[in-house]
């Protein structure tokens, strides 16, 4: 077995088993109660929510959009209410830490939990970005 890659019978790096332990984590955060609860909570009415950043009151989803940005292929609806950990469950400076921090922090409750909008999410992870550079 190859030192470069001691995972998945010499096939995976660490970079990459990381990767994927931590997608399994986060694609079963949609059972978790307080993420629901706290979406619940932002809403407005039937499809609508408020995004906690910029006070608006955004549809749940986003009309049609192609993956190639092209109108080529199925067109899906992109998700608009997003919930967001107001505290990252990576710190941005520290970097990763342990599974039981990055866990502890993505299974966290409702006082560490916001919705927003795509464009107030996608603004919120530019500069958590910036920050780990």
């Amino acid at each position: 077995m190859s030192k470069l890659k001691p995972y998945n019978g010499g096939q995976w790096t660490k970079s990459r088993f990381h990767s994927f332990v931590a997608g399994a984590l986060r694609s079963v955060t949609s059972r978790w109660g307080p993420i629901a609860q706290a979406k619940k909570n932002a809403r407005v009415r039937r499809g609508f929510y408020l995004c906690n950043a910029c006070k608006q009151e955004i549809p749940a989803t986003l009309p049609a959009v192609y993956k190639s940005g092209k109108k080529k292929g199925k067109p899906y609806r992109r998700k608009n209410a997003l919930v967001d950990h107001i505290r990252p469950i990576v710190d941005p400076v520290k970097g990763f830490q342990s599974w039981d921090e990055f866990i502890s922090n993505l299974f966290c409750e409702l006082d560490n939990l916001q919705v927003l909008c795509h464009e107030c999410h996608q603004k919120k992870c530019q500069e958590e970005r910036q920050a780990r550079k």
